[in-house]
């Protein structure tokens, strides 16, 4: 599950191949820093951008004023601005009092922007404190994300692979950090060996499910995928926001499902191909232990044992390892969503078993499974679909990259698929996790440790 905490980059390739997700629900722990600045002795103030005039930074300049004036704003002027489906989630009421309390370290001042037509990241700086503000627009230009979170922190890059793994290792989270061949040796491994929480990059083997079931017969890339409640999770994503009835061809899901980590669209392919598709495709794709996500759970599912009554959390936790006793537990869920402001108080679950797990190594596997199912008539979509969304840039000398990521409170995590000339593809993956929830709020850190080892690993 990828829960909206953060994105490393705003674009937008292929349909909503972005991964600043749709998201709707805003870091509470983030807005509880502001604090109104020191008119007296306040710093000079930083320099200012200019936002676009596109959709996305038309609504982002909104957001900047109304953060900035002196009244509060209007729930007239929020319901004119939002979409209607993400204030169901959302109300105007609590998104009001969210930009309220901004305004208490105001004068904010934009001082990065980043984004296409639909959605940007703007840095936003006051004489206290800085963030990232995340927004989304739909194609009727009303926004449908909005997200204020602790801006990257600065980090100075490992020039070599001894500084890599002193960063690892000294870092105030829980991290692995490997480097593999594909079909090879490991070349680097650091930090916390063993199975870890993964997030969204569970969604691999979701795709290797799909891509079986094509092969079979049993479904086909332009097949019809109906959008009901039955599939609806919360976001990241878009199709949360599609109405019962509405309709998504099997590859759009898939293109969602991976780069922009789209949870309905996630729930929507596991129904088609069934949850003990996705259980066999995971053992066939090389997982050491598929009984750690054994039964795998939809995303709305996880939300519920995240999120929802706090008994069923412990009961699921108790049952690791009883495949039955866990079924058990998903058949008392409710239906529907809970409610996404829980997210802004929400703490970690990983250790309670609420996520999904893997080690570097079967994640190495994953992608290697993927690759293989590519060059079959079945799998002709996979390397555009995995490749839309790096996650990260990392240039020369990488000519493909594949990528999944994910992220829950708590948790981020990535992995790459690289090729380069001359040399074997290689997978690298980060794995990190912390029992403090605001430890990992944004991925610059984890994410910049991939950057990093391809850098070192590409270097002449």
């Amino acid at each position: 599950m990828t829960v909206p905490l953060r994105p490393p980059l705003v674009r937008r390739p292929s349909t909503r191949v972005a991964s600043a997700a749709a998201a709707v629900t805003l870091v509470a722990t983030a807005l509880a820093a502001c604090a109104p600045p020191d008119a007296a002795t306040g710093p000079t103030p930083p320099a200012a951008v200019e936002i676009p005039d596109s959709p996305a930074g038309a609504q982002a300049q909104w957001a900047v004023d109304e953060i900035n004036a002196d009244e509060d704003p209007s729930i007239d002027e929020i319901e004119r601005r939002f979409d209607p489906t993400t204030l169901e989630q959302l109300p105007a009421a609590d998104l009001q009092t969210v930009l309220v309390q901004l305004q208490a370290a105001a004068p904010w001042t934009p001082t990065g922007y980043e984004g296409d037509e639909q959605r940007a990241r703007v840095t936003i700086a006051s004489a206290e404190v800085t963030y990232d503000m995340t927004i989304s627009v739909t194609t009727d230009e009303l926004i449908d994300g909005l997200l204020f979170a602790p801006a990257a922190p600065e980090r100075e890059p490992a020039q070599s692979w001894e500084e890599l793994r002193e960063q690892v290792e000294s870092a105030p989270f829980a991290a692995t950090v490997q480097v593999a061949e594909v079909g090879g040796a490991t070349l680097q491994s650091f930090g916390r060996p063993g199975a870890a929480p993964i997030g969204s990059i569970f969604k691999l083997w979701v795709l290797g499910a799909v891509t079986d079931a094509v092969d079979g017969g049993r479904l086909a890339w332009e097949d019809a995928l109906v959008i009901d409640a039955q599939v609806r999770s919360l976001p990241s994503g878009e199709l949360q926001n599609l109405p019962d009835g509405a309709t998504v061809t099997v590859r759009e899901a898939a293109e969602k499902m991976i780069a922009i980590s789209d949870n309905t669209a996630t729930d929507a392919l596991i129904r088609a191909v069934g949850r003990d598709a996705v259980e066999r495709a995971m053992a066939a794709m090389g997982h050491s232990d598929p009984s750690l996500n054994t039964p795998f759970p939809t995303t709305r599912e996880l939300f519920w044992l995240l999120l929802g009554d706090g008994d069923l959390r412990t009961l699921w936790d108790g049952a690791a390892g009883d495949a039955d006793a866990r079924r058990a537990v998903l058949e008392r869920l409710p239906a529907g969503v809970p409610d996404a402001a829980a997210l802004s108080g929400a703490q970690p679950a990983w250790r309670d078993g609420v996520d999904w797990f893997a080690t570097a190594d079967d994640l190495t596997a994953a992608h290697a499974a993927l690759q293989e199912r590519a060059t079959t008539p079945a799998g002709a979509p996979l390397r555009d679909i995995l490749s839309a969304n790096p996650g990260v840039e990392f240039g020369d000398p990488w000519r493909y990259v594949a990528f999944k990521g994910g992220s829950s409170i708590g948790v981020m995590a990535g992995s790459w698929y690289l090729e380069r000339e001359g040399a074997a593809p290689v997978v690298v993956t980060v794995l990190a996790r912390s029992d403090d929830p605001a430890a990992l709020v944004h991925p610059s850190v984890a994410f910049g440790w991939a950057q990093d080892a391809a850098a070192i690993l590409g270097a002449p």
